[in-house]
Parts: C-alpha cells; structure tokens; sequence
C-alpha cells in the first residue's frame, strides 16, 4: 500500500533536505514527518477517527500539500484534491461529501464557505490549535487512498477511487523501470493530478531523491494560460535529473533547443523525461532524439492508477506508448485495448458518458491500439471516432497527428460527425494562406475523405487553450464542436 510504504519510509530513513521552494526554503524529512504527525493529530482531536472519511485538498502544489497528502494517509483518510483554478461549480460537485478541505491561505478558504456554505475548512499551518470537534461526513469504501477528479463531458468532472494497494504496487513496478539512483524531481503539473502525486511526490521520496517546487507565484503548468518558455527556463537552474514534461512543453522545448543547447535549458544532469497525457508529434520526438534529448513516452489512465505503459531505457520505442508494466495483460475487441490489471481502481465516485466500462473486471481504456514487437501504440479513440454521412469513418487523433507535424500548426482538433467532410480548429500564428499550404502539403498521407478542406484559424493560442482545454492538455472536443461546428459548416 502506498501510505504504507511512505509512512514506514519518513519513520525509518535518516534525515536529508527533501523538499524545496526554488527561490524560497527548504524543508528536511525530519521536518515534514513531523508536519505529518502534527496534522495527523489535529485532524484526530477534531474529528475523532479519520479513517475512510474525504478530506478535500484544495490548494496550488506545495510543502503543505505533501504534507496533508502525508497525513490524511496516516489518519486513513481519503484525500480528494481539486485543482484550485477549477470553476465554482466544478469545485462544489466534487467537494460536496468532504467531510473538510485544506485550503492553503483564508482566502481560498473563504472561496469554499461561499461555494459550499457551513463545509468546514482548515489551514494545514495551525490545525493543532482548532478547538471542538466535528462529525464527518460520508465514510468512503475500504481500502481507497485517494479519489482523483478527471475531465470529462459536462462541467462536473468524474472521480475516480484509487485504492492504496494498487497505488503502491504502480509505484514499486514504475520504480523499476527508472534510472536506479536518487531521483531529484522539478514540479511543473498540478499534484492534483494522480500522475504527479507518482512521479513527483511518491517516487522521488522512496527513491532516496528529492522535490523542487516552482516559485511561488507561478501557477502549475496547464492550470492557466501562460508563457511555455518561462517554464521551461525554471528547469535548468534546479539541475533535476527527473522530469515529466507534457507535450506542449517538449514541442517548445524542441524549437529552443538549437540557439542554446541541452544543458542551458535542462541542466547538467540529463534528466530522464517522462511525458504522456497527450499526443506528441513523432516528429519532434525524433528532433529532440537528434539533440540528445531521449525522452519516455507513457500512457496510462486514472482508472489504473495512472500508468499502463512505459518506455525506459534500454526498452525505448519513440513514437509506441513502451512496453505494459507488470503484471497488465491486454485484449483486444474492434481494436479497442483492455486490460487485466492489477492497478485497476475501485470505481466511480460519481460518473459521466466519459466513464470508462468496468462491469467484466477489465479495463476498457477506450483507446484503439496495437502491440508491435512488445511495444503498445495508441492509434485512436474509440468513442472519438467520426461518422461521416458518407459512412466513412475517421479517426480524429490520426488525422490530427499528420496534420501536426507541420512546425507551423501547435494544434488541430478534427469534427465532422454525420457532416459529407470533416472540418478542424487550427490553432496557429500564421496567416491563412500558409496554413493552406501546409494542410495540402501534408495531405498525400490520407485518405481523401478525410483531408481537411475547412477549417477555422485561431491565432490566440493562449486564450483558446485556456476556454476549451483540460488541465492535462486534452482538448474538451464536444464543446469545441458545440462553439464552432456551425459557422464551419455554413455554405
């Protein structure tokens, strides 16, 4: 179990700087494993026993979120973070059965009495001297650690129940497949998100290694819009020798990397990358390849855990999804892969269409895929595929992933539900005419039918992105269809 191995890991291991503030502090085990006991404690003189009740985290990524993490799994709580930047609605569909929710300063604090009145906040910084006590709420079933919110279709995102057993073996399975050494982490995505509480939070403790956060002030990438670049010039500065890094970031990455090299813009230690979460042109995978920069593609899904898949090295395919860790077998029906997993999570503590099917004990992932050679590659959606009235169907994902290779499209989301063609959102800073030859340079690798001819150009990226994207990156294509499909489709 997770919480096992990370209470037994701050008990025994012997004292070291593990976590710190770039331009602030830093923060030593012994210090956080007494933040841990300190609000454990608060958190029992309050509410008496914790075990299986929500406790809502609703803070940027911090010391103090580690270190409530930390607690809620000693007191056998079930931790529920939600990204600060979420809207009022989205924060209240998910918080509503927390029995409380750590907030960070009073102002957050004062956001939630507003959004979900009389639900009790409290400050991680002085939980020991709160007086009285409170009744929980809801207890949650057995053996779940965590619940992790995932975009879905409508503004209440699904919660997906992660239990602490699979937490843990992800983790000891994961741990196997990196460089075997300290493991010294920068923090550019919201904890929030499962996959930075794995790479960033667990695997960098247990690994002997340590964690830098960005400065304060500097919202987690993906939570807002903002300059890809300064992120990426936080990296060099802190030396780390871990990183996951979402695509975007890598396809900035790849257009610095000639005027100032490697080192200058990720340090002296090379850092083993991981990225996943989206697509990446193949393209500027096998750029940045040509410029020393290997990079790790993964994929995985909060209903496993998080990871399914990795590239690591000596077992690196650029372009595949990597190799399925321990113990996942795949099957394959219409082309859809499923998977038998050890890793699975324990259901839905609230669900949208977007929900994936658990009902026969395998994962549906909803993504087409292969294996070729041991090495999994994802193709497709399948829930995203388009019909076409011509009773073609297309892909979306495919098409988009040619049409990205061009280094002058940053994005291109394809629509054409039971329309005669598709059509696309173009998300560049050239003007018309180029896009139009791009498309038509790239066109040859498709079939007719499914060549873009229409299509919208949007030059502010950064506004786009932040109205129709997920805090992972994935584009909300329904409500992308919903905002544009008929001026695309006028005659």
């Amino acid at each position: 179990m997770i919480s096992t191995l990370m209470l037994d890991y701050l008990a025994t291991s012997a004292d070291r700087d593990l976590i710190r503030e770039m331009n602030g502090r830093s923060y030593r085990l012994s210090e956080l494993r007494d933040d841990v006991e300190r609000i454990a404690n608060g958190l029992q003189a309050i509410f008496g026993s914790c075990d299986r009740l929500v406790f809502g985290i609703a803070m940027r990524s911090s010391y103090e979120w580690v270190s409530t993490l930390l607690a809620i799994q000693k007191v056998g709580g079930v931790l529920l973070p939600v990204p600060i930047e979420f809207s009022d609605d989205q924060i209240g569909s998910l918080l509503s059965k927390a029995s409380a929710i750590f907030v960070r300063d009073e102002q957050t604090g004062q956001r939630i009495s507003r959004i979900l009145p009389g639900k009790p906040w409290l400050l991680p910084s002085n939980i020991e001297q709160l007086r009285g006590t409170l009744e929980g709420g809801e207890r949650i079933a057995p053996g779940i650690v965590s619940v992790i919110h995932t975009s879905g279709t409508t503004s209440k995102p699904k919660g997906v129940m992660i239990r602490d057993e699979a937490v843990g073996l992800l983790v000891e399975n994961v741990l196997k497949r990196l460089p075997p050494q300290p493991l010294h982490y920068f923090s550019i995505v919201p904890m929030s998100l499962l996959i930075e509480q794995v790479l960033g939070v667990f695997i960098p403790i247990l690994s002997g290694g340590s964690l830098t956060l960005m400065p304060e002030g500097v919202p987690e990438y993906g939570s807002a819009s903002g300059n890809a670049r300064h992120y990426l010039e936080l990296i060099a500065p802190n030396n780390p020798n871990f990183l996951y890094l979402p695509p975007k970031l890598l396809e900035e990455a790849d257009g610095l990397l000639d005027p100032v090299g490697a080192t200058a813009l990720f340090g002296v230690n090379n850092p083993h990358i991981i990225t996943g979460g989206a697509k990446i042109p193949l393209a500027t995978l096998e750029s940045l390849d040509r410029k020393g920069i290997e990079v790790y593609e993964a994929y995985g899904l909060s209903e496993n855990s998080s990871i399914i898949s990795l590239n690591y090295p000596g077992q690196r395919r650029i372009g595949s999804a990597g190799k399925l860790l321990d113990g996942i077998i795949p099957k394959f029906v219409d082309g859809e892969l499923l998977v038998d997993t050890p890793t699975l999570c324990a259901g839905y503590y609230n669900a949208d269409d977007t929900a994936c099917d658990l009902s026969d004990g395998y994962l549906h992932t909803g993504d087409i895929a292969e294996i070729r050679d041991g090495f999994l590659y994802i193709t497709g959606r399948k829930k995203h595929v388009i019909i076409l009235s011509t009773a073609r169907n297309i892909s979306p994902e495919w098409v988009e992933t040619i049409y990205k290779e061009s280094p002058l499209i940053d994005d291109l989301i394809v629509m054409g539900e039971g329309r005669d063609e598709p059509a696309a959102i173009v998300l560049s800073q050239a003007n018309h005419a180029d896009v139009v030859a791009e498309l038509k340079r790239l066109e040859h690798r498709l079939a007719d039918f499914a060549r873009i001819r229409r299509f919208e150009l949007i030059n502010d990226i950064e506004q786009f992105r932040s109205d129709f994207y997920t805090v992972t990156g994935r584009p909300r294509r329904k409500e992308i269809e919903a905002a544009y499909a008929d001026s695309l489709y006028q005659a």
